[in-house]
Parts: structure tokens; C-alpha cells; sequence
């Protein structure tokens, strides 16, 4: 690693690396800030990506920055992927790790043209030099997830705090003293010239500390528990936290006794549990993509709608802190008994505001929390409640009616799965599962109305070269006639500029006059189309118009 220091050419401060890092100009030999570029970013957008021959704005003959891809090794894009997948797509991993084949593979084969020259061939069997590259280095760069999750394919960096350029500079700087040593004649272990190699390069010894470890419960020191141990009280809590989605008769009536006993008998298992759950809560990752065959199994024999985990977002829950006064046997609860009661329970169900991000596992770009906020719109399901209000307070003239909430549209996330599943299975057909179209929330439009999803949309991307496929939309009973379908259909429109977009409709659907007003025409009847999928005895006819919106 150069000791030299190095300034970026269009602002005063130094580069540093796995810090502030750099482009270097071929020109002029100045360097530029990633952060600094004129086009707001590297080609590809992949984060820790330098690897490229760069000429500056007042250098190149065209006045714009310019970019020439590297010559690229398995190693350096394994490393840019899954440094690019911890920092930018946290979410789709389990406990840091990354399905070597759904998520880096995938990945890779996304962005093949802009990580790889021309000239580099893209072979049938490629995949396979994945898995190998990744099993080849294992003993350096990448850390196997089997030891954690008992399961084989997933994959992190060891060292996730060097960025790719640190890493390529310390393969080479390794293999290059290997070489030295053998010309030489000096015997030395590998993993012996590696900790020196990786002494010499990287000064800060806090950039060598693996972020991926599984703590230990909190304990009284009396006891220790095993790395083993700890791993299965993790799965086992989450199970357990699983299986709490779908409540039954049993469980409620045990909820109903269990709130009856007096919390001063609880003792030191109430406090050890307390903070075994809150180390838990660091581990667990409740967002995964495309599972495995047997976690679809486990998963669906806990819960056969969804596969997250649906609990609230502690973003919307504020609590009361809790307070603890412990004696020799006993634990008094002072304050913040409950977080059913008062203002925490008001907040679970009305919600707030969503002030973060959203970032898109399919663009890898961050879409804004809100499509849209409308409060001008009021639909009948609206006007009759505030009617009801009205009426239950006409004796009370001092009443006045409270301001209503706006109707929020914004991109599917994962715990408005179940409420859109159960929303499928009621007013099409049964075995409806959405879960899928978390891999590409760009495509989507769902409407809410505090943390009631009065409506949704969803697009299919790319179902053929040049045609993307509207697969639901759906505004619930109550809040239809005023715009919200309209709206939807637009948004999915808007996002799918240069394609063509198809769809199937029932014969008999009014829906058919939406769709012709925004320019699609029926290119086809499909006979049975839906015969498989609609119950006996509705309504709606079984065969379909295939409309086509034409670019």
C-alpha cells in the first residue's frame, strides 16, 4: 500500500484507502475522488470499483471523464461483487453471507459486459469458476458460511472492511514475494507470508477485524456458552418467532394466562431472556431472497403465505423504556409493562412516517419512501366512516371531526406480503404467492391507507426482450371510482418507457376500459385462460383479452 500521500484534483482532501479511495489520471497522474467524478460515479455503479484506466475531464480530447475497463481476474470481480453486495444489498444476506449462486452469480451475470473486456468469452460452464474461485481462496479472501448456518453456497468476505482494490494489491504483493522466496530458495509457509504480507499493506489493524461473528448471549459470567450453542438459540428464536405469525386458539389462550400472572415471580430467567433477545435481534436478518430448497420446505410448514419475517418495523414502534428494580428474587416492572397499551399500540396501527430509503435488490439503486401522497382523494369507504362519526357524535356539538390521513403510494416491502397474499386469495384465486416481486420492488405500486392496503400493482421486468407483463392489479371494494387504479397503472407504465407492456384481462372485467383509455389494444382472445385458475361459480368470464401497450 503506498505511503505516499495522495490528493484528489478537484476538492483539498487526501485519498485514503478502504476509506476515501481513488482514480489516478493516465495524463496527468492526478487523482480524483470517486465521490468527486464529474459523472457522479464509475461506469457500472458497483461501490469499490477502481478498476479502471481513467483520463480525466481536462485531459480527454472530448472534455468528459473516461473510462477503460481493466483486464479483470475471478478473483478481483468476486471480490467487487460481494464487496458491492455487503455495502449496497445487506439485505439479501443471511447473517452477512451470500448465496454464491442467487446472489453473486446473479449478480455477476447482470453486469457481465461492464465487469469483463469484449474479448473475454463468456463460457457455458462459467458458473462453475465461481464456486471454484471462491472454494480456491477460501483460505485468505472469502470466509464459507457452513460453520454459522450449517449450510453449504453461502459465501463472505473475510476481511469486509478492505475494499476490492486493498485486496487485489495484497494477492499481488503475495504471490509476487512467493516468487521472490522461491528464487531464492527460502522456505516459508503460506499462511505465514500472508500474515506478514497483510501486516505490511494494512496498518490499521481495526480494517483486519471480521464483522461476521455470531455473539454469545449476554450472561452472568457463572457459566460459558459454546459458539454451538449460542447458533442454536438463535435458530431456535427464530422458529419460534416464525411460528408467532399465525396465532391459534391454543396460543391465545396461553397469552391469556400468561398476562393473568404476577410479573414479581418472573426471577433472573426474565432478565436473561430479555437480553438474549436483543442479541438475537442484531443477528437475525428478517429480508432473504430466493431460499433454499430445504428452508422453503421449513419455512412453509411454518407459514405457508409468507416467507419473512412480518413483524412491524422498529421504526414505526416507539416504547416507553423499561424500567427494572431487582431485588434477591423478584423483578418489580416499573414502567412500560405493556406495548399493547396507549400510544405504542396507536402507533403500531396508524403507523408513521417512513423516512428511509428503499434500496432495490434488481437496479441496485435507492427508491424513494413515497411514490405518492394523496390527501384530496376520498373515496367511499372514507366518506362513510367519517358519516359514522358524524352520527355517533351529533349529541356532542363541540365535535369536530379529525383530519383524515393521506393515502400513501409507495414499493413493495416485505411485510406487506402477507396483507397482499391473503388480499390474492379472497378476490382472485387461491395458492397466490408475491413474495417474488421483492426481487425487483421498481416494478411495483402498493396503496395504503394508514396500514390498511386498500390496493396494489405489480409489473413483471423483461418477461421477453422487449416486453414486460402486468401480472395483478387490484383496488379493494370501497375505494374504486376515484383514481387509484388510474394512478397505479400509470406508475407501472412510467416505469417501463422503451418496452412494450402486456397483460390478460377477463372478457366481461370493466378493467378493459381503463387499459383502452391508456392506449392498450386487444391483440388476442385467450379461451379458458382462467379456467384453471377460477373458482366454480363466479362471475367473471374464463376467457381473457391479451392487450398490448405498444412503444
Amino acid at each position: 500500500m503506498s505511503t505516499e500521500p495522495k490528493f484528489c484534483k478537484y476538492c483539498p482532501n487526501k485519498l485514503e484507502d478502504c476509506v476515501d479511495e481513488g482514480l489516478s489520471c493516465t495524463s496527468c497522474s492526478q487523482n480524483v475522488h470517486l465521490r468527486c467524478l464529474r459523472n457522479g460515479g464509475v461506469p457500472g455503479g458497483l461501490h469499490g470499483d477502481i478498476f479502471f484506466t481513467f483520463t480525466c475531464q481536462d485531459c480527454s480530447q472530448s472534455n468528459t471523464e473516461e473510462f477503460v475497463r481493466e483486464k479483470m481476474s475471478w478473483l478481483k470481480v468476486l471480490v467487487l461483487v460481494l464487496y458491492h453486495l455487503q455495502a449496497r444489498s445487506p439485505g439479501l444476506g443471511r447473517k452477512g453471507y451470500f448465496h454464491w449462486r442467487n446472489h453473486v452469480a446473479s449478480l455477476i451475470d447482470k453486469n457481465w459486459e461492464g465487469l469483463f473486456l469484449k474479448e473475454f468469452k463468456k463460457k457455458k460452464k462459467w458458473v462453475g469458476t465461481v464456486a471454484g474461485t471462491l472454494s480456491h481462496f477460501s483460505t485468505y479472501f472469502f470466509k464459507s458460511g457452513t460453520s454459522v448456518m450449517n449450510e453449504p453456497a453461502w459465501w463472505a468476505l473475510t476481511y469486509p472492511k478492505l475494499t476490492p482494490n486493498v485486496i487485489s494489491n495484497l494477492y499481488s504483493g503475495f504471490t509476487n514475494e512467493k516468487q521472490k522466496l522461491k528464487i531464492l530458495k527460502m522456505s516459508i509457509s503460506d499462511g505465514e507470508l500472508f500474515t506478514q504480507i497483510l501486516h505490511k499493506y494494512v496498518k490499521n489493524e481495526d480494517l483486519l477485524t471480521p464483522v461476521y461473528m455470531v455473539e454469545a448471549p449476554i450472561s452472568d459470567g457463572s457459566d460459558k456458552v459454546s459458539d454451538e450453542d449460542t447458533i442454536k438459540s438463535i435458530k431456535q428464536f427464530t422458529v419460534n418467532k416464525r411460528k408467532s405469525i399465525l396465532p391459534t386458539f391454543e396460543s391465545t389462550s396461553k397469552k391469556l394466562k400468561k398476562n393473568s400472572t404476577v410479573f414479581s415471580n418472573l426471577g433472573d430467567d426474565w432478565t436473561s431472556y430479555l437480553k438474549q433477545r436483543e442479541t438475537n435481534s442484531e443477528v437475525d436478518y428478517c429480508v432473504r431472497s430466493k431460499p433454499s430448497k430445504v428452508q422453503q420446505k421449513e419455512v412453509q410448514l411454518l407459514d405457508p403465505l409468507c416467507h419473512y419475517n412480518t413483524s412491524l418495523s422498529s421504526n414505526y414502534i416507539f416504547l416507553k423504556p423499561v424500567k427494572f428494580v431487582q431485588g434477591d428474587s423478584n423483578i418489580r416492572i416499573i414502567s412500560g409493562a405493556s406495548r399493547q397499551k396507549g400510544n405504542q399500540m396507536k402507533i403500531r396501527l396508524m403507523g408513521g412516517l417512513r423516512k428511509e430509503m428503499i434500496l432495490s435488490p434488481y437496479s441496485g439503486i435507492y427508491l424513494k419512501p413515497y411514490i405518492r401522497r394523496d390527501c384530496e382523494t376520498s373515496p367511499a369507504w372514507l366518506r362513510l366512516m367519517a358519516e359514522v362519526q358524524m352520527k355517533a357524535n351529533e349529541k356532542n356539538g363541540a365535535y369536530v371531526l379529525p383530519p383524515r390521513a393521506p393515502i400513501d403510494y409507495t414499493y413493495v416491502q416485505p411485510e406487506h406480503i402477507p396483507a397482499i397474499n391473503s388480499l390474492c386469495n379472497n378476490f382472485f384465486w387461491s395458492g397466490i404467492d408475491l413474495t417474488e416481486c421483492l426481487q425487483y420492488p421498481d416494478f411495483s405500486c402498493v396503496v395504503m391507507y394508514k396500514k390498511l392496503i386498500v390496493g396494489f400493482a405489480f409489473l413483471v421486468p423483461n418477461v421477453k426482450y422487449t416486453e414486460n407483463y402486468i401480472s395483478f392489479i387490484f383496488t379493494r371494494p370501497g375505494w374504486r371510482n376515484v383514481g387509484i387504479g388510474r394512478f397505479m397503472l400509470y406508475h407501472l407504465i412510467q416505469t417501463s418507457l422503451g418496452k412494450d407492456i402486456t397483460l390478460h384481462v377477463s372478457i366481461n372485467n370493466p378493467a378493459l376500459f381503463l387499459y383502452q383509455k391508456f392506449g392498450f389494444k386487444v391483440e388476442s382472445v385467450v379461451l379458458d385462460f382462467y379456467e384453471k385458475y377460477f373458482r366454480s361459480g363466479t362471475s367473471e368470464s374464463k376467457h381473457a383479452f391479451f392487450c398490448r401497450l405498444e412503444r
